[in-house]
Formats: structure tokens, C-alpha cells, sequence
């Protein structure tokens, strides 16, 4: 059943409920304080057939003794003959409250707008569980379960609607040198309406202390779409990253 109003109250419930909880045992994430990465890439082509794709990306990560932060925003843009064929931004940001040596707990919001997809805009609040299943000097693997709320409006109707949803996701990073890593980031938001899955796989190959070379492919999919509306989408790109300290 679809409930008519979106408010966030699993946020602010899991919010109180994170406050609360002591740590017993610090979770051995990356290195306390600040780190974030800037990403830009662009592409041209010309002759018969003219196009251009651009691509931006901002990772920002905060991590305490208790705590770890997480902010995210992307952009895309691709125009064909003068026509703009692809356009997608997305907003997100999760809060992780440490529980113990490989344990903690979560609270996350996402915004997507996607002017070619079945959905102005989709956003989500969600809250719920966390564990290091794989914690190696050179592998690490995060998986994630929680709910929370949905909010959708159609394009083709303008008509907004609100569901509970059910989440996964996984974060998988290995280290195959000092200077190359391999990540792989999977998100699934499943509901009575429709279920989104994104999954990006990338390979990050560092030019400096400062710089790297990042090869990227990310799957959209959402299972309920419009007449004439592909449910799948994939993203191919290359860019350089800036990673500030």
C-alpha cells in the first residue's frame, strides 16, 4: 500500500538511537580526520556524428574514534547532435555509528534525479545495520541491512508516492598494490513499486600522492518503468582524481 506523505522519521529515530549506544571496541576503518576526492572526466567525438559526455564525482569521508561520515554527489551529462540524451545527478549522505570490533549501525538519505528515467526524482531515508564481513590487510568488504521510506513522482503522471523499503548494499575495496585498487560499490532499495539496483565497479590506478587514474562502470536498473523506458542504464567512463588530504 502506498502511503501518501514521505516524512523521514526512521532518520531522526535511528539518529537518537546511534547517539545511545557506547562503543566497546573500536571498528578498524581507514585513517581518522578528513579525506576527499574530487573526480571530473569528459569526452568528445566529431564527424558523423557529434557528441559529448561529461562526468563528475565528490567523495567526502570523516572518521572519528565513534564515527564515520559519508558524503556523496555525482553528476552526469551526455548530449548527442545537439540533443542531450543523458542527465542524472544524485545526493547522498550516511552516518555510521561504530557498535564494536567489526559491527556498527547506520543512518542514510539519497536523492537521485534522473531527466531520462521512469522518475523526476527518487529519495530515500533509511536506517539499519552494518558489518565488516572481511577485514584483511589488503581486502575489506562492508555489508549493510536496513529500511526505511521512499518517496517517487512518476514522469509521465506527476503523481508522488511514498513506500516503506527495504535496503542492501555492499562495499568491497582490494588493494592489488601500494598504487591500484579495486572497488566495488552495490546499493538495492526494494519496494512493493519497484526495486532500484545500482553497482559500480571501478579500478583506480594512482599517478601521484595527489592524482590518480580511475576506470569506472556502473548498472542502474529499475525493475518498474513506463512503456519505452529501458530499465537499464550503464555508465563507461575514465577520470582523473584529485584526492585532497
Amino acid at each position: 500500500m502506498l502511503v501518501r506523505s514521505f516524512r523521514p522519521v526512521g532518520s531522526a529515530c535511528a539518529s537518537l538511537i546511534l547517539l545511545s549506544i557506547p562503543v566497546s571496541q573500536a571498528l578498524a576503518w581507514e585513517a581518522e580526520g578528513w579525506q576527499s576526492t574530487i573526480e571530473l572526466g569528459a569526452s568528445k567525438t566529431t564527424g558523423n556524428t557529434e557528441s559529448t559526455t561529461a562526468t563528475g564525482r565528490f567523495r567526502a569521508e570523516h572518521t572519528t574514534l565513534d564515527w564515520r561520515n559519508r558524503i556523496r554527489l555525482d553528476a552526469y551529462f551526455h548530449e548527442e547532435d545537439d540533443e542531450t540524451t543523458g542527465e542524472r545527478y544524485i545526493a547522498g549522505y550516511q552516518a555510521d555509528r561504530k557498535l564494536g570490533e567489526h559491527d556498527y549501525l547506520f543512518g542514510a538519505l539519497r536523492y537521485e534525479r534522473d531527466r531520462f528515467s521512469n522518475y523526476d526524482y527518487q529519495g530515500s531515508a533509511t536506517a539499519g545495520y552494518g558489518r565488516r564481513l572481511i577485514d584483511g590487510e589488503r581486502v575489506r568488504l562492508d555489508g549493510e541491512i536496513g529500511a526505511g521510506m521512499r518517496q517517487v513522482r512518476i514522469r509521465t503522471t506527476g503523481e508522488t508516492d511514498s513506500e516503506p523499503v527495504g535496503r542492501l548494499a555492499g562495499n568491497f575495496r582490494w588493494d592489488i598494490s601500494d598504487n591500484a585498487r579495486l572497488t566495488n560499490e552495490s546499493l538495492i532499495l526494494t519496494g512493493s513499486d519497484n526495486t532500484e539496483i545500482e553497482n559500480i565497479l571501478a579500478l583506480t590506478a594512482d599517478i601521484s600522492s595527489r592524482l590518480a587514474l580511475r576506470t569506472s562502470f556502473t548498472v542502474k536498473h529499475n525493475t518498474d518503468v513506463e512503456p519505452g523506458v529501458k530499465n537499464t542504464d550503464t555508465i563507461t567512463d575514465v577520470s582523473l582524481v584529485y584526492r585532497f588530504r
